[in-house]
C-alpha cells in the first residue's frame, strides 16, 4: 500500500514491531500516524519520532479502541491503514504453541 499523504494508525506503538512500523510509515511519507498503546508515555515517545500523536488504548476493550478510531477520525482525519499490532498476554495453553490457548483467549 502506498503510504503518501495517508493517515495511519498503529496499536502497540510504544515499543518493538509497533515502533517499527510507526517509524516505516513515516519514512514512508505518511501525513500523519498515531502511535497508540496501553503504555502512553512509550506511544507519546513513539508519537514524537514520527512528529504524530500519542494515544492510550487497551486493545481489549472495545470501547478503547472506538474511542481511538473516533478521535483521530475527528482530529486528525479519515484513517487510511490500522494496523491492529498490539497483542495482549495471558493467552493460557502451551507457550511454545499459540494454538493451544482456548478459543475464548483469541476472542479477547
Amino acid at each position: 500500500m502506498e503510504l503518501q499523504n495517508k493517515i495511519v494508525v498503529v496499536t502497540g506503538a510504544a515499543a518493538g514491531i509497533g515502533r517499527a512500523l510507526a517509524l516505516a510509515a513515516k519514512a514512508a511519507g505518511a501525513k500523519a500516524v498515531v502511535a497508540a498503546d496501553l503504555v502512553l508515555n512509550g506511544a507519546d515517545e513513539t508519537a514524537r519520532m514520527v512528529g504524530g500523536r500519542g494515544f492510550a488504548c487497551d486493545v481489549s476493550k472495545d470501547g478503547d479502541i472506538r474511542r481511538l478510531i473516533d478521535t483521530v477520525e475527528a482530529e486528525v482525519g479519515a484513517i487510511d491503514l490500522f494496523c491492529s499490532n498490539a497483542g495482549i498476554g495471558g493467552f493460557g495453553g502451551d507457550p511454545a504453541n499459540a494454538a493451544s490457548a482456548p478459543n475464548e483467549s483469541w476472542q479477547k
